[in-house]
């Protein structure tokens, strides 16, 4: 590679370096915080909101009794429309009690609907979780939909870029390359050797 070509490399990854840093940054203290939280399971532990709402069903859900797809299609759309509801993770209906249930995941928390046909109401049940809880769960991608899985596969990848054009930079420094490279290795290795050396684990099997 020729000396421009090196130099333009440099600069390139100087700018990505700088302006990643800074797009990231919210994310990153939001990981960082997330993980110290998942590290402390126990101030999790309480909060939240919990509750039921009873809600009248509207006559033409009497009519699709007959149409279990059509049932389950429209009371889908309402509790998307009122509640912000999508994509149950479970669905059951019971034709001789007239029956339907969707089961709702949510970080931290659920929402059950349940149809009583027969009686004309919507139970809906639900638990909101904490702050904390809803954090800790986003940070692991639980329960959160195909957007929040996208921010984290993305900012993933964006930090690994941002990690290498930092060790870009620093091989660029002649100077502080060979103990910033050291210190690259030791901190690479460190984790690695406390896991072996004091980590729980099975072995003889």
């Amino acid at each position: 590679m020729s000396r421009g070509a090196l130099r333009s490399f440099y600069n390139g990854s100087r700018w990505l370096h700088i302006y990643l840093s800074t797009a990231l940054f919210g994310l990153l203290v939001f990981f960082c915080v997330t993980g110290v939280v998942l590290n402390h399971v126990g101030w999790l532990d309480g909060g939240g909101k919990e509750g039921e709402l009873d809600i009248s069903v509207p006559p033409q859900w009497q009519a699709l009794a007959q149409s279990p797809p059509q049932l389950i299609a429209a009371v889908g759309d309402y509790l998307c429309q009122q509640h912000n509801l999508e994509h149950p993770r479970a669905v059951e209906w019971s034709a001789d009690d007239a029956e339907l249930v969707l089961d709702y995941a949510l970080p931290a928390g659920y929402a059950l609907a349940t149809l009583d046909l027969q009686g004309e109401v919507l139970l809906l049940e639900y638990h909101k979780g904490s702050w904390l809880g809803v954090w800790s769960d986003l940070h692991k991608g639980r329960h959160s939909g195909l957007a929040w899985s996208w921010v984290i596969d993305i900012s993933a990848v964006l930090m690994l870029l941002f990690a290498l054009t930092g060790l870009i930079i620093l091989w660029q420094n002649r100077g502080k390359r060979r103990s910033g490279m050291l210190a690259a290795v030791l901190g690479a290795l460190t984790p690695v050797l406390i896991y072996f050396l004091f980590v729980p684990t099975l072995t003889g099997v």
